[in-house]
């Protein structure tokens, strides 16, 4: 017997709080994924290809280790003592961020399929404020990790920003597609525009996931009264 009860009910807290510790170490890939974005598109935008490719490279190596990391993660909760009810939360929570890391590669790719020459000047604008509005709620959903982990009761605030930040990104995301088809109208190749409109949409599916994995993060807290 240990602190507050039974010893199954002890090693069952332990387990959930280094479950929930190795949630944060691979979210801390994930913001480092979107932080290098950031500075890839930077780069990318302003014409720095040779830079920006070597950020591209380091987004994918970064990408690898993040499912690495899930993986270990879903590995470890098979031989753990934690209910499968909450097994299945982590389980979801972590491939809900990883799907994070999934789509800011697929934009990296996809970007470099446009020149940053032929992309006009107000597109590429409005690409750079998204992207900083994208690292923003990065940066939110990590405080709201370690507040959980942290037990300050600061979880519901921290995800209710994420998701504010999120429903930001989705206005500036229907202004930019509008300027984007307007440039469609009179782009030499369609490629240009194309793979910029999917780069778009990547960045705001990536916002998305970001969004839902808050969302679980709120959840593990309000039922554990840690909110």
């Amino acid at each position: 017997m240990l602190g507050s009860g039974h010893i199954g009910f002890w090693l069952g807290q332990r387990s959930e709080r280094e479950a929930i510790s190795a949630c944060e170490k691979h979210l801390e890939k994930i913001f480092a994924i979107v932080n290098k974005f950031k500075l890839f598109i930077d780069d990318y935008l302003g014409g720095d290809l040779e830079k920006a490719k070597a950020l591209s490279s380091e987004i994918i190596s970064l990408e690898r280790e993040a499912d690495k990391t899930k993986e270990g993660i879903i590995n470890d909760l098979m031989g753990s003592s934690l209910h499968p009810m909450d097994q299945d939360e982590i389980i979801r929570l972590v491939m809900t961020s990883d799907d994070i890391a999934a789509h800011i590669k697929s934009a990296t790719r996809k970007m470099q399929y446009a020149h940053p020459n032929d992309i006009p000047d107000d597109v590429k604008f409005r690409i750079k404020e998204l992207v900083g509005i994208l690292l923003e709620e990065a940066m939110s959903l990590m405080d709201t990790i370690q507040s959980l982990i942290k037990k300050d009761g600061g979880v519901v605030s921290k995800a209710e920003k994420t998701e504010r930040l999120e429903e930001k990104i989705d206005d500036l995301r229907v202004d930019l597609i509008a300027k984007i088809l307007v440039w469609g109208d009179r782009a030499e190749h369609v490629s240009d525009w194309l793979m910029i409109k999917e780069v778009v949409e990547n960045i705001e599916s990536a916002s998305d996931r970001m969004e839902d994995t808050a969302d679980l993060l709120r959840t593990i807290a309000i039922l554990r009264n840690k909110g």
